[in-house]
């Protein structure tokens, strides 16, 4: 579910005094051979915020009205619900269950409250998975394959090149790395590739590496990324070597986490970055962080 002109739609209802009347609905989609929708309000906990700048939402999943069940037969949905950036980096997630039977197949499921302040620019994504069973079938959990390949990673188990990266190794597997990235795919499997042992890479700080190797394993960035004191950096580190090695994925959401975190003092640095390299939208962003501060100080 992609929504754009989401300020648009706050301005609106703020403009008629009714900011709690906003409300976005999906199409409907199918899931477990039914067909149910999710509608976007604001939490109705919003006026206790004691951050004004906090914006929380909630989700809801509605069934098909026409939904039927048999008398004898339980359903149990399990939902998995994520509020996603432009770049597909999700910044608040939750996932439960709930159950019903056919004395009431219909009514409203509050999913979850989620806080969308993390968000950047107007437009967004609000992913929602279901599991559906009906009656005595054996339950099917989510994919978990990016945990097992986490758990691999950080086992190195069947590993067989290791790499130095600022005098620390990491001993990973040639062909994980290789399918992600077109760069290690040439240098471990090209012409090269046969003679080289122990790869050396000096000009990489050893917690970006790691970060990039958990990104290559789970398709997702290490709390570090988020709770690091030095936030700047380590995006800017990462966003770095995503573009060495060729991860248009990875880029994107660095930029989005630089655009969050860069500021006055770190703008400088990260325009020179994003012209060299050609990160368009972290490019604009850092050209209207130094135009509000020349309007500022400016006579």
């Amino acid at each position: 579910m992609t929504i754009d002109g989401f300020s648009k739609l706050k301005e609106a209802s703020s403009s008629e005094d009714d900011i709690k009347g906003w409300n976005i609905k999906s199409d409907r989609f199918c899931a477990g051979g039914h067909t149910w929708y999710i509608d976007l309000h604001p939490s109705p906990s919003q006026d206790e915020d004691e951050d004004e700048d906090e914006d929380w939402m909630c989700v809801t999943l509605y069934p098909d009205p026409d939904l039927i069940i048999d008398d004898d037969d339980m359903v149990k949905v399990w939902y998995e619900v994520d509020l996603l950036t432009r770049a597909g980096e999700s910044v608040a997630s939750a996932q439960s269950s709930f159950s019903f039977t056919s004395t009431r197949p219909d009514g409203v499921y509050m999913l979850e409250e989620l806080n969308a302040s993390p968000l950047l620019g107007d437009s967004f994504q609000v992913r929602c998975d279901l599991t559906i069973v009906i009656g005595e079938i054996a339950a099917v959990r989510p994919p978990d394959m990016h945990r097992h390949l986490g758990g691999l990673l950080a086992s190195q188990v069947g590993g067989d090149v290791t790499f130095n990266v600022g005098g620390e190794l990491f001993t990973v597997h040639k062909c994980i790395l290789a399918a992600r990235s077109p760069v290690f795919m040439a240098e471990l499997f090209g012409p090269a590739g046969k003679d080289i042992k122990t790869p050396t890479i000096d000009d990489m700080e050893p917690r970006v590496f790691k970060a990039l190797l958990h990104f290559i394993y789970t398709d997702t960035l290490p709390e570090v990324v988020n709770d690091d004191d030095d936030k700047f950096g380590m995006a800017l580190g990462l966003l770095d070597a995503a573009h060495r090695c060729g991860m248009e994925r990875l880029k994107l959401i660095c930029e989005d986490i630089m655009g969050a975190y860069v500021d006055e003092i770190t703008a400088v640095a990260a325009l020179k970055m994003a012209e060299t390299r050609g990160f368009h939208r972290l490019k604009q962003v850092c050209i209207k962080i130094l135009k509000d501060l020349l309007a500022r100080v400016a006579p």
